[in-house]
C-alpha cells in the first residue's frame, strides 16, 4: 500500500493473516492443497 499510494498509508495499513486449511481454498472453482499448490510452483 505504501509504495502505491504514498508514506500517509503506512500508520494506518494493517495485515491480517488468516490460516486456512489446505483444501479449503481454490482458484477457478477448484480446491487446491498445499501440495498442488507447490506443483504450480514446480512448473513456473
Amino acid at each position: 500500500m505504501v509504495a502505491i499510494e504514498g508514506e500517509a498509508m503506512r500508520g494506518v495499513t494493517w495485515v491480517r493473516v488468516i490460516d486456512v486449511p489446505s483444501g479449503q481454498w481454490g482458484i477457478g472453482g477448484k480446491a487446491l492443497t498445499a501440495d498442488d499448490v507447490k506443483a504450480l510452483q514446480v512448473g513456473s
